[in-house]
Order: C-alpha cells, then sequence, then structure tokens
C-alpha cells in the first residue's frame, strides 16, 4: 500500500468512530508498511513513531537538515489549544509536501477542515502529492464533517463502526453498500472485534472485514 511509482496516487480516507479500530487499524498498516518517510499530525498524542516534535520551529530545523534520501519518523503534536491549529496545520502540510516519497498521516481531519474548506496547503498536498510519490492517511471520526474535497480524491476508503446515522448514510454512498451494512458494523472491545469495510475506489472493489 505504500509502495508504488511516482505520480500514483496513494491517498486513504480512515472513517470510524472513536473506539471503532480505525487507529488500530492505522497504526497496523505503518507497522506492516514500514515507511521510510514517516510524518504525523498527531493532537491527540496517539503515536510514538520516531522522534516526537512539540514546537513548530524545531519540525522546520529538523526537516531542513536532512538530505533528500535521508529516512526519518517524525510524530508532530500540535497542543491542546486547537485555536492555534489552523496556522500549524497550514504550516505541517506545506513542510509535508516539500519532501518527496513521504508518508504523511493525519489524525483528526474534521479538527482542521470542514465539508466544504480545506486549507490551501492541505488542498495542494492531496491534490498534488501524488506528483511527489507520497501516501496520505487521513483519519476522522466523522465523515460528514471533514473535507469532503479530500474524500472525493480517496483512492482508497476504510471504515469502521459509525454512531451517527448522517455518517451511515454518507459511508454508505462512498462504500457502495447499503446503509445497513454500515449500520451493522461491530466494535466490541471486550471480544476484541472491530469490523470495517473497504473500497479501492479506483476498482470499486469493495470487501468487509474485521481486525481481532
Amino acid at each position: 500500500m505504500m509502495a508504488g511509482s511516482q505520480n500514483t496516487a496513494r491517498i486513504i480516507g480512515v472513517i470510524g468512530a472513536s473506539g471503532s479500530g480505525k487507529s488500530r487499524w492505522l497504526k497496523g498498516t505503518l507497522a506492516k508498511g514500514d515507511p521510510a518517510k514517516l510524518l504525523i499530525w498527531d493532537p491527540l498524542n496517539e503515536y510514538d513513531h520516531g522522534r516526537i516534535v512539540t514546537d513548530l520551529r524545531e519540525l522546520v530545523e529538523t526537516l531542513a537538515a536532512l538530505e533528500p534520501a535521508d529516512p526519518f519518523k517524525l510524530t508532530y503534536r500540535p497542543g491542546p489549544d486547537m485555536a492555534t491549529y489552523s496556522k500549524k496545520f497550514e504550516a505541517f502540510c506545506a513542510l509535508a509536501f516539500e519532501v518527496p516519497d513521504v508518508c504523511c498521516v493525519i489524525e483528526e481531519l474534521a479538527d482542521v477542515t470542514s465539508p466544504s474548506y480545506a486549507p490551501p496547503a492541505w488542498s495542494r498536498l492531496s491534490r498534488q502529492g501524488r506528483h511527489k510519490g507520497m501516501t496520505i492517511f487521513a483519519a476522522s471520526q466523522r465523515p460528514t464533517l471533514m473535507d469532503k474535497t479530500f474524500l472525493g480524491n480517496c483512492t482508497m476508503i476504510h471504515c469502521s463502526r459509525l454512531n451517527d446515522e448522517n455518517d451511515v448514510k454518507t459511508m454508505s454512498r462512498y462504500l457502495g453498500v447499503s446503509q445497513e451494512q454500515v449500520r451493522a458494523m461491530v466494535a466490541d472491545k471486550a471480544a476484541g472485534r472491530f469490523d470495517f469495510i473497504e473500497r479501492d475506489m479506483q476498482t470499486g472493489k469493495t470487501v468487509a472485514g474485521h481486525l481481532t
């Protein structure tokens, strides 16, 4: 999933309510793919991949010191003040765009975008990143609150359990399955079972399964 030629779009939307298993799946996918260059936007402090950075200036300086072929893993935590996220996210996306062949992970995309608005640097990242061989994962609990342009550009969508009926209807449409199938997904932590539905948006192939 994280390998491919330049200009091959790899844009993955990861959708699911809190506790649905979406972060479990995403972390497992990163572990399996082990990208050489990994940059994570981590507002909930869920990731500990590589070096943890909390200062934007430090992130800029760290990336500037790297050679184009240098491997790295950086997790940027923007802090608890969401009022600062707009400028920080814009800068984060602008930095990511300058790194060829990077795997970029965005957690809680709905915190920094809306259905009708995508920050300019994020829009460029999700629309043009394929020209730099990028892989982009963006996760959200609520598909109805996230950037619809991003969803429309996804090459794959991984969807876990949803709690809101509007979200169920939205993902039924994107996944090409019935609302009943989306609604029936289980997220049972006690049993260790987390259902998901995935659709390859380029081929239209849809599969259902579960993590254990």
